[in-house]
C-alpha cells in the first residue's frame, strides 16, 4: 500500500512496539542483556544495536546516500539507555523523512547496494514496509532470548497499539 498515512502508522506502531520489549530489557541486569546466547543475533544487545544499523541503512538508502556500514552486527552503543535513545532519535529522523515525501517519491524505486555487495532496488514505500518487517523479526528473536533468560513474551500485538492509539 502507497498511502502516506497508512505507512506512518505501521512505523508508529513499529516503535511501539519496540518500546515495549525496551522496558523490560533496561530492567535487566547488564550481563543479561550482553550474554551470548544461541540465538541468530547472539545478544539482547546485538540485536537492539542491529534493529539501528539496519535503520541507518535504510534511509541513507532512501536517501540515494552511501551508508558507512560493513557489518550487520556493528556495535554503535555498549549503554544500552544511550543506544534506546539513538534508536528513537532515528525513528523521529524516519517519520520526519516519509511525512515529507509525496506519492510520486513513495512509489520510486530507489537502486542500493546491500553489504556484500550485492545490487538491487526496492520502491520507497516497500523499504519502509521492510523497516517494519524487519522489526517484527528481530523482536522475535528477541523473544526467543527473554524465554532463555526466562522472561515472559512482551505484547507487541498491533491490535492493543491500534486501541492504545484510539483511546488517546
Amino acid at each position: 500500500m502507497h498511502d502516506k498515512n497508512y505507512l506512518l502508522s505501521l512505523l508508529d506502531y513499529n516503535s511501539w512496539a519496540n518500546n515495549e520489549f525496551f522496558k523490560v530489557i533496561v530492567k535487566l541486569p547488564i550481563d543479561e542483556v550482553n550474554k551470548q546466547r544461541k540465538s541468530f543475533m547472539n545478544s539482547i544487545r546485538n540485536s537492539l544495536n542491529h534493529l539501528l544499523v539496519i535503520d541507518k541503512i535504510w534511509l541513507s538508502n532512501m536517501k540515494k546516500q552511501k551508508h558507512s556500514f560493513n557489518n550487520l552486527q556493528t556495535i554503535l552503543f555498549e549503554d544500552i539507555e544511550d543506544l534506546w535513545d539513538e534508536k528513537n532519535k532515528m525513528d523521529l529522523e524516519i517519520n520526519d523523512y516519509v511525512s515529507n515525501l509525496n506519492k510520486d517519491h513513495l512509489e520510486e524505486v530507489v537502486n542500493f547496494e546491500l553489504i556484500g555487495g550485492n545490487k538491487s532496488s526496492l520502491p520507497r514505500y516497500m523499504i519502509i514496509t521492510h523497516l517494519v518487517t524487519h522489526g517484527g523479526f528481530h523482536r522475535g528473536i528477541l523473544a526467543e532470548m527473554f524465554g532463555q533468560i526466562p522472561l515472559p513474551p512482551v505484547g507487541q500485538d498491533i491490535t492493543v497499539w491500534y486501541n492504545l492509539k484510539i483511546k488517546n
